[in-house]
Order: structure tokens, then sequence, then C-alpha cells
């Protein structure tokens, strides 16, 4: 392990506010996602194009109503949609929405929604248990593969020398440990290797972060930090 200093989902607990009494949990989740800022990121990501219905927010709450609900495809969001949707009417969405109008909308719209929530929220976010100044600016980096259809397309492409194929995506994930949630996420290529996303990294000055092997490489290490410690 590595602990790097450069140089330059938590549960949130309500108190006794009644606002909250006798909601829904997916209701008091909406309440932190504001419409207005929705509504003005997806101008500015020209995500309303060819819209007539299905809007930038209405595809947020499919999309946490998806994870809520564990769903794995978009075939299985539709039919949950379908199922549950004389509980879903009070949150606006009064039609089944296509599995190709869920596909069509781009994901940096999502990714610059997420960090404006984020971003609002962060300050309010800290862990009870991290209570020292070190621990406050201590980030943890690693990455998982996310397989794709294994199954499917494993005849698919060539055969390389070695006789291992990597089909997939890769998630590469930076956490704010004082927050416990993601303040950076990256997809790429199953076979991206770890330490091609130290170029992407920036942090605050003085910040630690935490990393496995995969990701040495001492090359890299001057332009990012000056200090590293190998534990």
């Amino acid at each position: 392990m590595i602990i790097f200093v450069l140089t330059t989902p938590q549960i949130i607990i309500m108190g006794k506010n009644t606002n909250f009494s006798g909601q829904p949990i997916f209701s008091q989740l909406l309440f932190f996602v504001s419409r207005s800022r929705i509504s003005k990121i997806a101008r500015q990501h020209d995500a309303e194009r060819y819209v007539k219905k299905f809007n930038t927010y209405h595809h947020v709450v499919v999309m946490l109503f998806s994870v809520i609900e564990g769903y794995h495809s978009l075939r299985e969001v539709v039919l949950g949609l379908l199922s549950n949707a004389h509980k879903l009417s009070h949150l606006g969405l009064f039609y089944l929405v296509r599995r190709s109008t869920l596909s069509r909308r781009s994901s940096a719209v999502f990714e610059a929604i997420y960090m404006d929530v984020y971003l609002k929220y962060s300050s309010t976010l800290a862990d009870s248990r991290l209570n020292k100044r070190d621990m406050k600016r201590l980030y943890a980096m690693d990455s998982t593969t996310i397989t794709l259809f294994k199954s499917i397309l494993k005849g698919c492409g060539r055969n390389p020398k070695e006789g291992k194929k990597k089909g997939g995506i890769k998630a590469h994930t930076i956490i704010n440990l004082n927050d416990n949630i993601p303040c950076f996420v990256r997809y790429t290529e199953a076979v991206r290797h770890d330490h091609m996303l130290l170029r992407e990294i920036h942090l605050p000055k003085g910040s630690i972060i935490v990393f496995d092997r995969g990701y040495v490489d001492y090359a890299q290490y001057p332009m990012t930090a000056s200090f590293m410690l190998p534990v």
C-alpha cells in the first residue's frame, strides 16, 4: 500500500424535523435534489434536445429508483416502473418510458448533477468517527472491473497471445474518507491499467491519497506530489 501526499453511498441521519414525517424514503432523498439546478445543468449539456416528456429530472428519478430496487438492466428498469406505476405517479411519472429513451441521454449530464449535489452537501456529510485533522484530508483510490455480458460476448474478438480476454469496463473511484462517498469516478475499458488514471487526479493541496500497488508509477509521482510514504 502507498500513502501519497499531494502538494497542491454516506447515510444522512435525519433529526426530529417534522418536514419528513410520513414521507417515503424515496421522497426524502429527492428533497436534496434541486429541480431548478437539474434544469440548469441540463441546458448547459443540451440534454433536453428532442425531449417531449421525459426530461432530465424524471431521468434522475428513474435512475435513483433503479438503484434502490437493485435493477441491472434497462429491461428490468422498465418492467419495474410498470409494476410500481401506482407508487410513482406522485413523483411526476405518469407514463411508461421506453428503453431507447432511457439510453439516449449523455452520461456527462448525470456526472455534473452528481458533483453539484456532492459539492452542495459535502460539508455536512462528515462521519463522526473521522475527527482527526489528518483523516479530514484522506482519500482512498481503487478500481473494479464490471463484466459486460460475459456469457454472450466471450467469443467475440481475437484471442490474445496469452489466451485470456478481459471484456467489460473498469470503474476508477476516489472516496473522500471524511465523507465516505465518491468524489471522483471514471469509466474506462477494462484493459486500462490503474496507474494511467493518476494524471487525472486533482485534489486539494495537502491531501493524502491511499492506493494499492496497481497505481505504482514512480515516473508520475514527482508531477503529482512532493512526498510519498510506502506502507
